[in-house]
């Protein structure tokens, strides 16, 4: 009995111990220029939140706030006309009168790519700064598509007889 005791104690401070300590400070960058936040992004339910009005300014986003308070809405500008809805609860939190929200519900409906670097850094770029998806042969015929090396140096060596 006390063996099993012990071992389950060692397994439960491994276990423990294993489990990835959340990051203090999460860096945005969009577009390869890093972001401030009037308030930090915090971590909840094993996912970063980020203040709404803050990203949204810096990805030029319209949020706004129905009269019901269940939700907040956030519209494109210029040419976009989309407009989406998050909902209180699940999607967006009110914490300390901060609106806070997951940043995909945020930039992927509007066509932002969301690319982790690190643990602490993620990186949100604009679909035109992308280059075009493309897939071509390597050496032995395998085909490879660019996005395989999102985040990896890559050289493309490209040669043509015009």
């Amino acid at each position: 009995m006390t063996k099993l005791i012990i071992t389950t104690s060692l397994i439960l401070s491994l276990a423990i111990g294993l489990q990835a300590a959340p990051v203090e400070k999460l860096k945005v960058s969009i577009d390869n220029k890093l972001i401030t936040f009037a308030s930090a992004p915090i971590f909840k339910d094993s996912t970063w939140l980020v203040p709404l009005e803050d990203l949204c300014q810096q990805l030029e986003l319209k949020v706004e706030y129905p009269e019901n308070g269940e939700i907040a809405v956030i519209c494109g500008s210029g040419e976009s006309e989309l407009c989406v809805p998050l909902q209180f609860g699940t999607e967006a939190f009110n914490i300390d009168n901060v609106t806070y929200a997951k940043l995909e519900s945020i930039a992927t409906p509007f066509g932002f790519e969301i690319y982790r670097a690190s643990e602490s850094h993620i990186e949100i770029i604009r679909s035109e700064q992308l280059a075009p998806q493309f897939t071509l042969p390597d050496l032995d015929d395998t085909p490879k598509h660019l996005q395989d090396f999102r985040g990896k140096k890559t050289l493309l060596y490209i040669w043509g007889s015009w």
